[in-house]
């Protein structure tokens, strides 16, 4: 990462969230490694204060809404982090994690120097925690396939049963509500809103032609137009969206998951090199097709898709 960053852009804030959530799966030892030490390291930790992390993140949502206060929510950040550092590895993840999100959804809070301290401090240590679970989630993931039995395969590729009038009429619904909540936040000025929403939506959705897909397709170039970056910083969201998914699933052990993320990721980006995560999710899709080749399933397989 640049070390004269001047703003914290948003896939890099979003990218660290979906890592310090993998990194509390990982367990107690590499969640001090990656994230709790080298904060430490930093001096962000300090004397514990008298208002505890809980209290201080009520405070900085107080002042987020008001123009003449927003400016102290990052150096806030800062004191809400160190505080946590002092009371527990969960509170240091949920405070880091709340950061993050405020650099997301604010842009002075992008722009504070406490936040550009922040992912730099972070940028090394969470970027070795990803190289660690690339590796042995790739490992896992052949593991599980090769262990899967035919008709394990045939449950993570089926499609969903639109025939039944009920479930189509549920999930036209579904889409339909968070469609109007994207609106909403349209009208709002609310650029973070609308971008997670409409991230939700596509992958909720990818692998189903919905009625509001194309509206909210028409939504995304009218956005692009008015707020330049609108896209790639959707797309981004997606990639890491969908990308901790699949890592998320392996490490549960839920291969369906796993797998049913990979081709919704392979769907909405069609193989395009350039999107974020693509190489590890392509060697993903790959040991997949490798093993369901081995395997003999791809008549199998064709006949349910």
């Amino acid at each position: 990462m640049d070390r004269n960053l001047r703003k914290v852009p948003v896939p890099v804030a979003d990218d660290f969230i979906k890592s310090i959530r993998l990194l509390a799966q990982f367990g107690k030892k590499m969640f001090v490694q990656h994230l709790f030490q080298p904060l430490v390291e930093a001096a962000w930790k300090r004397n514990p204060a008298n208002e505890s992390a809980r209290k201080m993140m009520d405070r900085i949502l107080t002042a987020q809404k008001d123009p003449a206060a927003v400016h102290t929510v990052g150096p806030l950040c800062k004191r809400l982090i160190s505080q946590a550092l002092n009371e527990s590895l969960s509170a240091a993840g949920d405070a880091s994690i709340f950061f993050l999100e405020k650099m997301m959804q604010i842009h002075q809070v992008a722009l504070a120097k406490e936040a550009i301290d922040f992912v730099l401090i972070l940028d090394k240590p969470l970027g070795s925690f990803q190289d660690h679970y690339r590796e042995q989630s790739a490992e896992l993931f052949g593991q599980a396939l090769q262990a899967m039995a035919p008709g394990d395969f045939k449950k993570a590729f089926e499609p969903v049963d639109l025939g039944r009038t009920n479930l189509k009429v549920e999930m036209e619904q579904e889409a339909a509500i968070l469609f109007n909540k994207i609106q909403v936040a349209h009208r709002n000025e609310d650029m973070p809103k609308c971008r997670k929403l409409i991230a939700h939506y596509m992958v909720r959705n990818a692998d189903q032609e919905v009625n509001s897909m194309p509206k909210v397709r028409e939504l995304v170039a009218a956005f692009e137009k008015s707020h330049s970056g609108f896209k790639d910083e959707l797309m981004d969201s997606i990639a890491i969206g969908l990308h901790y998914q699949i890592v998320s699933g392996i490490t549960q052990g839920d291969i369906k998951s796993a797998i049913r993320s990979i081709r919704k990721y392979a769907h909405i980006f069609q193989g395009n090199p350039q999107v974020k995560y693509h190489m590890e999710v392509d060697r993903l899709e790959s040991r997949l097709y490798d093993i369901i080749s081995e395997k003999g399933l791809w008549n199998e397989l064709k006949k349910d898709g």
